[in-house]
């Protein structure tokens, strides 16, 4: 998921630099964010909660965005995508000492 993992970073960054942020760079971050929540809901089963279509209209609508509205869609795409992101299974958990030496160790 380093996909996922560098377009959440883009977006971050381009929320914190949004004064000086070209619009169609905007645009590109926010469609690139819409088809990659659209593949991770159909690779977990999600149906659209409608956070897509929001930001679908968002990107229609860009230049209509003050900065600071601008910066808060930015940051919640990145939110989305962190939600979405699929979560690296832990390390497996050993078991613990079995009195019987069931476990094959020497406690």
């Amino acid at each position: 998921m380093d996909i996922v993992n560098e377009l959440i970073v883009a977006l971050v960054t381009a929320s914190n630099d949004v004064e000086t942020l070209e619009r169609q760079d905007a645009r590109r971050l926010i469609e690139a964010a819409i088809r990659q929540i659209g593949d991770l809901q159909a690779q977990q089963g999600v149906g659209d909660d409608g956070a897509a279509t929001a930001l679908e209209r968002v990107a229609s609508d860009l230049e209509r965005l003050t900065p600071d509205a601008l910066q808060r869609e930015l940051r919640h795409g990145a939110d989305i995508l962190r939600r979405l992101q699929p979560t690296i299974d832990p390390e497996p958990v050993l078991p613990a000492h079995q009195p019987d030496g069931g476990d094959g160790g020497n406690y």
